[in-house]
Formats: C-alpha cells, structure tokens, sequence
C-alpha cells in the first residue's frame, strides 16, 4: 500500500480528524477539571467573592439564606448541575468518538476488503501482490480505529469519574452549610 493511497483515504482523515478532536477535548477538561479542583481547596466560605466553582455554589446558597431547607437543597442542585455541565462541557463527545471508532475502523475494513476483492477480479489473479493492497488497507483501517477508541473511551470514564468527585465534594460542603430538618444553620 502506497502513501499516496493513505493521503486520499477518506475513513483515515475521519479517525484522524476524530482522534484530534478527542484529544483537544480531553486536555481541555483536565485543565478545567485541574484548575476547579485547585480553586475549591484553597477556597475558604469566609471568601464572599471566590470565583472558584465551590464559592459560586456557597454564594449562591447564602442569596436564598432564610429560605426552607427544601427549597434550599432544589437550588443547590440546580447549581451544581450547572457546574458540572460546565465542568462536562463537550466530554460527551469523547464518550460517542471512543464508542464509534471502531465501527468507523471496521468501515474501513470492510472497504478494503471489497478492494482486494475488486483486484482480484480485475486482474483474474489471486497472487499476493494483489491482494496485499486491500487486505493492508483493511488491517489499518481496524488499528486506527481502535487507537482512536481506546484512549477516547479510557479518557471519558476517567473524567466522568474525575467530574463526579468534584460534584461530591460539592454536594458535602453544602450539606453542612444547609439548615437541618429543624430550622437551625448549618454548621459551615
């Protein structure tokens, strides 16, 4: 298989264009992921005007101060569900790329096989040299759809995970500063 059959294979441009995509969104979100996680530990409930995700959510708490405790808790997890689409923003995408790849990949397998059956028909001739084209097409076409897929599903499970402690965390800190079930304040 030459290089100039590489340039023009149209299902290799998908997994490349694919697989950049996947990676720019994956550093995005560990640089997002990174710099909430480092502005909620030194953020301090004393702080009124912290722009890290956990002062946004504490400040928006003490905005309905006096409310019920129900009412309270609705609020906090419609704000920390904004926080976390925010902290998502485009992972999703890295979830349907690392599902799709292999079928993309497998796409392409397809593709080469029906080439290298074409070559044998042309050419009346089932010698090596004739089928190695296709069937080489095919076999790459598998492996990249796999290396798109691999890092693509890992990365997504892995900052789902990232994202969920973050929301936990959250989730806690609010707990405390929330009234209990009798009207007092919490305790932060």
């Amino acid at each position: 298989m030459s290089l100039h059959h590489f340039i023009h294979d149209p299902v290799l441009h998908i997994l490349a264009i694919a697989s950049l995509v996947s990676w720019a969104i994956i550093f995005s979100r560990l640089s997002s992921i990174r710099r909430c996680r480092r502005a909620d530990e030194v953020f301090s409930p004393s702080e009124a005007l912290s722009e890290a995700p956990l002062g946004l959510l504490h400040r928006e708490l003490q905005r309905h101060h006096g409310a019920g405790r129900e009412y309270l808790v609705t609020v906090m997890d419609t704000a920390i569900r904004k926080q976390r689409r925010r902290l998502e923003g485009m992972l999703p995408l890295v979830g349907v790329i690392g599902s799709t790849a292999p079928y993309i990949g497998l796409f392409g397998t397809v593709i080469g096989i029906i080439q290298a059956f074409q070559a044998i028909q042309t050419t009346n001739n089932m010698s090596p040299a004739v089928v190695s084209g296709g069937i080489s097409s095919s076999l790459i076409a598998t492996a990249a759809g796999l290396a798109v897929a691999i890092p693509a599903v890992a990365a997504h499970h892995l900052l789902s995970a990232a994202i969920a402690k973050r929301v936990d965390a959250w989730e806690e800190s609010l707990a405390l500063a929330l009234p209990d079930p009798e009207g007092k304040e919490g305790a932060a």
